[in-house]
């Protein structure tokens, strides 16, 4: 059954990315899209479900049930967005990423747990923390893809047809500043929470793993543009910044978390 739900969570995400693609030269594909991405949310969902009832708790014990978590809740992101927002073409942009990204887990290891004595509040924090700000960094991401977009059809002075329908490149600049933010504050709740757990479960705040090193490299980077904005960073460079940012972020995911555990996953 498991298999069942991930191939129709593959089959729904990957329709609906081709769907809001070919929505954004013709409007007709908007409702596929929307039906294929309800279709893959539902069988995700179904999956989530299923594993949780049984293991007893949601399951969050593994990288590959992280980057689950992470996707599901990018398309309902997405999904709201798209109920209130239909005429933004912000599936054909987004959907791509968010599959691609689940795609990718599909190789990884389900074999790596986190041993159930370490759960408790803290790290259900830390770990829905990140998982909110990945979704902010992420459409951040999105969104500057879609103002150099809107800004290379200007200077070609050809545009298309979805370029009308793309929001002002103030507005975009504006969004993607407010995500960066947003995903800065959760993200350090994440690295403060961390290091407090692990205070309590092995009497060290750092140990210098890989995966806390990157952590707070992708952190820092993030800081790194809100000081850049405000030293009057604006528009392209901006952008570019964002989206080359977010390339840490998917390091962090599939080398860092897959090739150096430190404390966060152990073999059973």
């Amino acid at each position: 059954m498991g298999a069942v739900l991930i191939a129709l969570t593959f089959l729904g995400y990957f329709s609906a990315s081709v769907a809001y693609v070919a929505a954004l030269y013709e409007k007709r594909w908007r409702k596929w899209g929307l039906v294929s991405a309800l279709l893959g949310l539902v069988a995700q969902s179904s999956w989530l479900v299923q594993k949780t009832a049984l293991l007893g708790s949601f399951p969050d014990g593994t990288l590959y049930d992280w980057i689950a978590t992470f996707t599901w809740f990018s398309v309902i992101i997405f999904i709201i967005i798209q109920l209130v927002r239909p005429q933004l073409p912000l599936g054909g942009f987004l959907l791509p990423i968010t599959t691609m990204i689940w795609l990718g887990s599909q190789a990884l290891s389900r074999r790596l747990v986190v041993p159930p004595h370490f759960h408790g509040e803290l790290l259900r924090i830390h770990i829905g923390t990140a998982v909110f700000a990945y979704v902010a960094f992420l459409l951040a991401a999105v969104f500057s893809i879609m103002y150099t977009e809107k800004e290379r059809e200007l200077k070609r002075k050809r545009v298309r047809l979805f370029y009308y329908e793309l929001p002002s490149l103030e507005i975009m600049d504006a969004m993607s500043t407010r995500l960066i933010v947003a995903g800065v504050v959760f993200y350090a709740i994440t690295l403060v929470s961390g290091m407090v757990r692990a205070k309590q479960l092995f009497n060290v705040y750092w140990s210098w793993s890989a995966q806390e090193v990157w952590s707070t490299l992708v952190w820092l980077a993030y800081v790194c543009y809100l000081v850049l904005r405000l030293r009057g960073w604006r528009g392209h460079k901006a952008a570019i910044y964002s989206m080359s940012v977010f390339l840490l972020v998917i390091v962090n995911l599939f080398v860092v978390g897959v090739f150096f555990h430190g404390f966060h996953f152990y073999n059973v």
